[in-house]
């Protein structure tokens, strides 16, 4: 990526909301210099939603959202994030480069556009990768659930890939960094800005081996629409997602919505009726037909790189060999 392309990817991510569809089909229609320079042109905007519904093959870009990618633009902003990038040696990048991540493609006009990565993402590209996501307030049994799953994972070098926040993604990712593992962490935020910032020592240690990744520029705010909308990445690139502990509503949850409609796998391991925090589990279970975990040795079931538990093969040996000699 040359210093001209970085720069207008770097404008739009600094102007366009994560999962902004317009955003993704200007610059995957034109390209992201010529769609910034058209867009932030001296024309009317009247003038320009003329101009870009030719090129966008009749789609008409709303005015409002034009105005407010002008309104955004701020020549000094762009100056500031482009020089921590390079002052954090952070690296940009998009569809076609060796680190591209191609699952996120999955999300069509809602995938980002660009990605923002430190540390090395190449390491978990020939390996398939589970999402462990949850509360931020886990219980002692949904941590050590949490640690159990993960280490099932790194026994069969799968990649634990979660969100850096509090809680059960906090413990999966220790967990990868402590046992020389991978793991990725996606932010909500810009890589300069890194939360929550009791996480800082992990921040640090993850890009060793695996990646802090972010499809925001340097100087972007964590916020909640970002929060939500990096829970689609979360998803996306993950082969399959467990969901340990959640509450009714909450972030973690999200990640379960967005990998059952992109067909991936999604369980859920069970906690008590009168828990408020496995209510978010049994929500995706009822409404996502997510599967449910009933040790963790069944993340078999979610990501096709773990093999089957011998011991569960046997059971279900005897158990059929059993209900064919009762039938006669």
């Amino acid at each position: 990526m040359d210093a001209r392309e970085l720069r207008a990817r770097t404008a739009w991510g600094l102007i366009a909301k994560p999962a902004d569809p317009l955003a993704w089909h200007l610059q995957q229609t034109m390209g992201p210099e010529d769609a910034l320079a058209q867009v932030m042109g001296t024309q009317n905007l009247s003038r320009v939603a003329l101009l870009l519904e030719k090129r966008l093959n009749g789609l008409r870009p709303p005015l409002d959202t034009l105005a407010s990618y002008r309104g955004a633009y701020r020549l000094e902003r762009l100056e500031l994030a482009l020089a921590l990038q390079r002052e954090k040696n952070t690296v940009a990048i998009s569809a076609g480069h060796p680190w591209w991540p191609e699952r996120v493609e999955d999300l069509g006009v809602h995938a980002p556009s660009t990605l923002w990565v430190t540390g090395s993402l190449h390491e978990s590209a020939p390996s398939q990768g589970v999402a462990l996501v949850g509360s931020h307030a886990p219980t002692r049994v949904g941590r050590q659930a949490t640690l159990a799953l993960a280490d099932v994972a790194l026994q069969h070098g799968v990649t634990i890939i979660s969100g850096g926040s509090r809680g059960i993604a906090a413990d999966a990712h220790r967990r990868a960094v402590n046992s020389g593992g991978i793991s990725i962490a996606v932010l909500a935020g810009g890589l300069d800005t890194l939360y929550p910032p009791e996480n800082a020592s992990l921040f640090q240690r993850l890009p060793q081996r695996g990646a802090l990744i972010s499809e925001s520029p340097h100087t972007v705010e964590p916020s909640t629409q970002g929060f939500l909308a990096r829970n689609r990445i979360i998803a996306a690139l993950a082969e399959g997602t467990v969901v340990v502990q959640a509450e009714y509503r909450c972030g973690a949850i999200s990640v379960g919505y967005h990998a059952a409609a992109l067909g991936r796998h999604v369980a859920v391991v069970p906690g008590s009726w009168h828990d408020t925090r496995s209510a978010g589990c049994w929500r995706i279970y009822r409404e996502c037909g997510a599967m449910v975990l009933t040790e963790p040795a069944e993340l078999s079931l979610v990501i096709p790189a773990v093999p089957f538990p011998p011991s569960h093969y046997e059971a279900r040996t005897h158990h059929d060999r059993v209900q064919s000699a009762s039938a006669r």
